[in-house]
């Protein structure tokens, strides 16, 4: 009765409610633009953070990291976009507080308790689904959209849908991070109990794949890793709200589960594709996928596994064969990495590549330059402005700013990739000295 008549005091009448409302949507809206102002100042570095799982996604596969705007004015609303969403971010938590607010006098003071203590575990929920989203699904579900793709297609991905990809996932986890505290919060005020969480477990996950399949793109990978997460919490509300020991075992289950899938996945993307180490002169070095912190020295104990970098020196070379039975040989000052089966990346010096036939053609890729072949010999050579593609045996097709061009059993393709390299002093002065002898003759 006490708690009736505390707010039955703070009652308002209805036009004093709409104008409170007007007032707290005003403020909120207020913050928004304030933070999207700022953001808009760091517009470039947003979109650096933004963009590492596109990057990482993109160098574990060897493709061009850069994004595309199809028109001119694709890159200002993108950005508008970027910051819009960077600026609800920033703002959540005042954004949160005017709802609460707004909300307080209708509330009982044991709701109130409720809410007090709920609302900074909330936030940290919210951030943890955001990071989810940004370390954990997003990357691996890009490797699994671009690798469905198959060899020799060069995806085109622009500014403005990855940031929508990426501003929708990352802000939906975030929000359906927050399940176990509804539950709850729902739970402690009264309206349900555990028992009719459980009743209703299996229409919850049919919901919970539906939502899955909205909020993320169509493919079965990311939507199921999307729900899994989300059966996770709300097996966690459950057994926030009764921990019994039935409840208990079942979130292990799922837990243990998630983790073997997450393990399995991390299996799939980094470690097939192994290549066996056969010899070198001089010291060559290898860049783990698993520890990609340190250089270490390839030995015949070395594992090589997808993700892995080799490099040769100044006075080594190196020759391995792929799980394929494909031989490569490494040339002085070369580094490759090993992308995925019947794929790698030139990332600078020269190889000779034997690839052995399959169904599948191999894949090189080399300054955001592709060379498919199979069953050849092909040599590949790069620096800073050209890449030579000389074959040996059988064919190659090289695709090379945007053309597609075959290159023959004992013919050469040299293709310029950055603009031969110039003096600038030199052409200055030409330039000068031209304007000077115009000036002359009028």
């Amino acid at each position: 009765m006490e708690e009736e008549k505390e707010v039955d005091e703070k009652r308002l009448p209805i036009s004093e409610h709409l104008e409170e409302l007007r007032s707290r949507i005003i403020n909120s809206i207020l913050v928004v633009i304030g933070f999207f102002f700022i953001s808009w100042f760091f517009k470039s570095k947003i979109l650096y953070i933004v963009k590492k799982p596109h990057n990482f996604t993109m160098e574990n596969l060897g493709l061009s990291q850069s994004l595309q705007v199809l028109s001119y004015q694709e890159g200002f609303y993108a950005y508008i976009k970027l910051c819009l969403m960077t600026a609800i971010f920033m703002a959540y938590p005042i954004i949160v507080y005017q709802i609460w607010k707004f909300v307080e006098a209708g509330l009982y003071k044991r709701e109130r308790r409720y809410v007090k203590i709920f609302a900074p575990i909330s936030f940290i929920a919210f951030i943890i689904g955001v990071l989810f989203g940004y370390f954990l699904l997003i990357p691996f579900g890009l490797q699994f959209l671009i690798k469905i793709l198959g060899g020799g297609i060069q995806p085109i991905i622009t500014m403005s849908q990855y940031i929508s990809l990426v501003t929708l996932l990352t802000l939906a986890l975030g929000i359906v991070f927050q399940l176990p505290l509804i539950m709850l919060f729902i739970s402690k005020i009264g309206i349900l109990k555990a028992e009719d969480f459980i009743k209703w477990r299996m229409y919850a996950i049919l919901s919970i794949f539906i939502l899955a399949a909205i909020i993320t793109p169509p493919d079965p990978f990311t939507q199921v890793m999307t729900a899994l997460p989300m059966i996770a919490l709300y097996e966690i509300g459950i057994l926030t709200i009764r921990p019994t020991k039935k409840a208990i075992i079942r979130f292990n289950i799922l837990l243990g589960s998630g983790a073997l899938l997450i393990y399995v996945v991390f299996l799939i993307f980094t470690l097939p594709t192994k290549a066996d180490f056969l010899n070198s002169t001089g010291v060559v070095k290898i860049l783990s996928a698993t520890n990609n912190k340190e250089w270490l020295p390839l030995s015949s104990k070395s594992k090589i596994h997808n993700g892995a970098k080799l490099k040769t020196e100044k006075s080594s070379k190196a020759s391995f064969l792929l799980k394929d039975g494909t031989y490569v040989i490494m040339d002085v000052n070369t580094e490759i990495k090993l992308i995925e089966n019947r794929k790698l990346g030139l990332l600078k010096g020269q190889i000779l590549i034997s690839i052995k036939a399959s169904e599948k053609p191999f894949m090189i890729t080399a300054n955001n330059n592709i060379v498919t072949a199979n069953d050849s010999n092909v040599d590949i050579r790069i620096s800073k402005y050209m890449i030579f593609v000389t074959v040996t045996k059988g064919e190659a097709i090289v695709v090379a700013n945007g053309e597609e061009r075959k290159v023959i059993e004992g013919r050469q393709l040299k293709v310029v990739t950055g603009g031969e390299p110039i003096n600038v002093d030199s052409v200055i002065k030409w330039s000068n000295e031209m304007r000077k002898r115009i000036k002359g003759e009028k």
